[in-house]
């Protein structure tokens, strides 16, 4: 048995499909691509595969991730290219590796992720934005309201952001808690920012891009977060 875990992208106007019939896609891309996946056990046998982390409808994403367990494996690099070569346009299998058996499933793990935000033509804040953005994320505190299932709480998001800056092309580089317990969406972030300048987030008006998602981990120079998959040669590790 096998576990492996596969980094893939999602742009063009398949961003514009929902987790669910993600999920249903790749379960016909095993199919098509012959591969040797473990089902459970029972009346209703499932293909067993978990994704890391659901990303928005709208959203286009280069680091999304996906564990599968498999009955065989002859190489990741012989099973991408399988899979892939019976991919429609708009996702592409771009990294995998192979996982030891007690790894936790990837959505169990998920800290953070990072995202490009910009505002789309037209959708402009009134305000001089990028200065004032970066004059808020300055601030002691970023307070906010958050729903929840169990109704609206108060956050603060300066504790939950890593890393926020203005990019030369007009764009917001973050770097954002996230995950099961605390997660922070970047349109939060945007739309709480907005409110302080007495303005509305147009709708529509955010165009969301998420580069990569990010585990936790410790080691001996203390608390970092890496990519779900990560070389040390990438340099993605950054320490909290």
């Amino acid at each position: 048995m096998n576990k492996v875990r596969l980094k893939f992208s999602k742009n063009g106007p398949i961003r514009f499909i929902g987790h669910l019939d993600v999920m249903r896609y790749f379960q016909k891309v095993n199919r098509r691509a012959e591969v040797d996946i473990k089902y459970s056990e029972g009346y209703s046998p499932h293909q067993i595969l978990s994704f890391a982390l659901p990303l928005s409808v709208g959203a286009t994403s280069d680091g999304e991730y996906l564990d599968m367990t498999l009955n065989s494996l002859d190489s990741i690099e012989k099973l991408i290219a399988r899979m892939n070569a019976v991919m429609h346009e708009g996702i592409v299998i771009t990294d995998g590796k192979e996982l030891p058996e007690i790894t936790p499933k990837a959505m169990t793990v998920v800290a953070a992720a990072e995202y490009l935000v910009s505002f789309r033509q037209g959708k402009e804040p009134d305000c001089d934005w990028e200065r004032l953005l970066m004059e808020y994320y300055s601030s002691e505190h970023m307070e906010t309201q958050k729903k929840t299932k169990s109704g609206e709480k108060t956050i603060d998001m300066k504790t939950l952001i890593y890393r926020m800056e203005v990019t030369p092309e007009h764009g917001v580089h973050m770097l954002v808690s996230a995950g099961s317990v605390d997660h922070l969406k970047p349109s939060l972030i945007m739309e709480s920012f907005l409110h302080t300048q007495n303005e509305e987030l147009k709708p529509f008006a955010l165009s969301v891009h998420r580069i990569d998602t990010y585990l936790q981990g410790q080691d001996e120079s203390g608390t970092y977060i890496e990519p779900l998959i990560c070389r040390e040669e990438d340099g993605k590790r950054v320490y909290l």
